[in-house]
């Protein structure tokens, strides 16, 4: 009875030890914040497939009736309805426009694309006002986060940290020092790895991420393990009870 009593305890004081996470394995960023340095960039270029809209604002609107003006200007949404007002580059870089026709975009940042449509519209108006989203640009979340999913992107830049955050923060189970993006290129995919904990996540190029970007977050050991004690539950309850009933039984004596 005694060794089922030492075995039964043991087995209790090992769950407790590996449920336990060291607090270093769980903060962001750490390290002197001053010491980062930063000099990287990124700048949305437009390439072929890439489905935009084009939102003209003039003072004389039903002038050029057919050209949609987005009343919703939010950052971030999750709406394909958006597709539907969309104009997609073509295989030649083009895309055609009303009234002004055809314009090449392939390759050009968004604040070139904008002031190019403009120049075109400039024959027909005095002063108008362009704005150009992208509606294509989307990144995939997967693995121990709170909402893993695919999520569309307005912004002409979304970091990392704002990645995650559109998919709810990291999990419970999830290993900061073991996240990837997986990105395409023109020479195949590449794998960036990422350690949260560390001030260099900030920096670099896994500071922004890409179109078609996918980050990956890792499970940690524990997750494994916490899976093995759902299953061992129900035994360490009869053992727990066991050690209960056979210290009562030994008090009687």
């Amino acid at each position: 009875m005694n060794k089922i009593f030492k075995y039964a305890w043991l087995l209790i004081l090992f769950g407790f030890i590996f449920s336990c996470t060291p607090q270093k394995k769980i903060v962001y960023f750490q390290g002197n914040a001053g010491n980062v340095n930063d000099s990287s960039s990124f700048e949305l270029t437009l390439e072929v497939g890439d489905i935009i809209t084009v939102d003209l604002y003039t003072i004389n609107p039903d002038a050029f009736p057919g050209i949609g003006i987005s009343k919703d200007h939010a950052t971030i949404v999750d709406n394909r309805s958006y597709y539907e007002k969309g104009f997609t580059i073509d295989k030649n870089g083009k895309v055609i426009l009303p009234y002004i026709g055809e314009v090449v975009l392939q390759g050009l940042t968004i604040p070139e694309a904008r002031n190019l449509i403009t120049e075109k519209f400039k024959a027909f108006l005095d002063d108008p006002v362009i704005v150009v989203k992208k509606l294509s640009f989307k990144i995939s979340v997967i693995g121990e986060v709170q909402r893993p999913g695919l999520y569309y992107v307005l912004n002409e830049k979304v970091t990392l940290i704002e990645g995650l955050a559109l998919a709810g923060d990291l999990g419970n189970y999830a290993d900061r020092t073991n996240i990837k993006i997986i990105r395409k290129t023109k020479d195949g995919s590449i794998e960036i790895p990422i350690d949260l904990t560390n001030q260099s996540a900030l920096t670099g190029a896994a500071r922004y991420l890409h179109p078609d970007d996918v980050v990956y977050v890792a499970p940690t050991r524990k997750k494994a393990f916490s899976q093995i004690s759902i299953a061992s539950g129900i035994f360490t309850s009869i053992v727990t009870s066991l050690v209960l009933i056979g210290t009562l039984y030994l008090k009687t004596k």
